[in-house]
């Protein structure tokens, strides 16, 4: 299913109810490039001010989020887009905060944005892209221990590099895929499924060797 998908896409004529979604995406990321920086003191007015215009510059977009959280299948995607939901939505007691905390909530505002601006381009969604990841393993194309290269493999199905981090959470809490303390994913070693659907779990390879001998 998911080659067929990747056989038949084709870049589409221009959609004007697209690009003019896209140019108001735009608009609003923009807006918000005007707060960050570093300031050592900011009167109470500019931050406030500073809040508002995240709050105006998000809040137009806060039901497409929810919308695109309700219709994820990845736990992973799911917890970023509450996130923002979150940090986005006006607290009802009012204004509290400093510069730098408004610049880390523009920051989240752009991040947002952006990614809903990449959503325009039709593409795999996340659950599909940790399936297709999962048939890679499963099949030895990629090979037990190996790194899994998320540049390299976002640009085979065609998504943006985001979904592949995304997916390989995911697999990881599965035990398909380990996390190393440098940041980078690698295929588990030995890592098979079981009985249960949706559980895996590590074999050491001297016991599976030791299981076959």
């Amino acid at each position: 299913m998911i080659a067929s998908f990747l056989d038949r896409r084709r870049p589409s004529a221009a959609d004007p109810a697209a690009a003019q979604t896209a140019g108001m995406l735009r608009q609003d990321i923009s807006m918000l490039q005007s707060v960050k920086g570093r300031r050592t003191i900011a009167s109470a007015e500019t931050v406030e001010d500073a809040y508002h215009l995240v709050y105006a510059s998000t809040g137009p977009w806060l039901g497409v989020a929810r919308t695109r959280r309700a219709t994820s299948h990845s736990p992973a995607d799911q917890a970023r887009w509450d996130a923002w939901i979150a940090a986005l939505t006006p607290s009802p007691h009012g204004i509290r905060g400093t510069w730098p905390q408004a610049c880390l909530l523009a920051g989240q505002g752009r991040e947002m944005l952006r990614t809903l601006l990449g959503a325009l381009v039709p593409c795999l969604p996340v659950d599909l892209v940790a399936q297709e990841i999962q048939r890679r393993i499963e099949s030895g194309t990629l090979a037990p221990s190996s790194r899994i290269r998320q540049r390299a493999m976002a640009k085979s199905l065609r998504v943006p590099t985001s979904y592949i981090g995304l997916a390989l959470v995911d697999l990881a809490t599965t035990g398909l895929v380990e996390l190393h303390a440098s940041g980078r994913f690698a295929v588990a070693p030995g890592g098979h499924r079981v009985s249960r659907p949706g559980r895996w779990q590590h074999i050491a390879i001297g016991a599976t060797e030791a299981r076959e001998a």
